[in-house]
């Protein structure tokens, strides 16, 4: 029995093992559609024409409706505006009336304004012309600052003096004297300005006058200069 069972499996399995190679070699054609892109052209139609307008007859249109009557037309009330008082107190138009006054006065008339007279501009005559005059040099001054001249003068030589002997407890003292210079170079005392002693003043006169010093010029020509000049004196 066991041999029996066991040859019978074994050509059980052949058999299964025979389907399965004989479906696996079959082949199944599927026969597909081919598919074809063709150009369509698009061709444009003309709009039909409108239908005909249906005539209605005479007979089938509705009669106009009627006009609204008065007591359609009332006004319907605003209630945004307040309302206005209505009075019911009768007048009677044949009583006299008072006549209205009023406090301020009436305005006044308009003037008149007259036109002004139109003046004649006259044309103006020309007034002869004055010859002209040429304006004269001006002349030479007598005596001239340092800024005026071309250099400042230089002091070449001056007198010797002795510092007084009254003048005790100081070695030197100073004198400032205002010169003139005269185009030949010699000076000449004008005034004093300020000294440290009076016994100083007598001999700064003495150098203001016999001092020598370089022509003062102005434009290349020799002139009279005056200027400040300070003197210092010493034992």
């Amino acid at each position: 029995m066991k041999l029996k069972s066991i040859i019978l499996g074994i050509a059980t399995t052949a058999v299964l093992l025979a389907v399965l190679v004989a479906t696996r070699m079959m082949v199944l054609t599927t026969t597909s559609k081919e598919f074809e892109i063709r150009e369509i052209e698009t061709v444009s139609l003309p709009e039909p024409p409108p239908p005909p307008a249906e005539e209605i007859p005479e007979e089938d249109v509705p009669p106009p409706p009627p006009p609204p009557s008065l007591s359609d037309l009332r006004t319907t009330p605003d209630m945004s505006q307040p309302a206005l008082p209505v009075s019911t107190h009768k007048v009677d138009p044949r009583l006299a009336v008072d006549t209205f006054f009023s406090d301020q006065p009436p305005s006044p008339l308009p003037t008149i304004v007259k036109p002004r007279p139109k003046t004649v501009v006259k044309p103006k005559t020309p007034k002869p012309s004055r010859p002209t005059v040429k304006p004269s040099p001006p002349k030479p001054k007598s005596q001239y600052s340092l800024g005026e001249l071309d250099r400042k003068p230089r002091l070449l030589r001056n007198p010797s003096v002795t510092f007084p002997r009254s003048i005790r407890g100081v070695s030197s003292g100073r004198v400032v004297v205002r010169v003139a210079i005269l185009p030949s170079g010699r000076s000449q005392y004008v005034s004093t300005v300020s000294s440290t002693h009076p016994a100083l003043i007598p001999l700064a006169r003495k150098i203001a006058n016999g001092s020598r010093f370089t022509p003062p010029t102005r434009q290349g020509r020799p002139v009279k200069a005056v200027m400040t000049w300070p003197i210092t004196i010493k034992k």
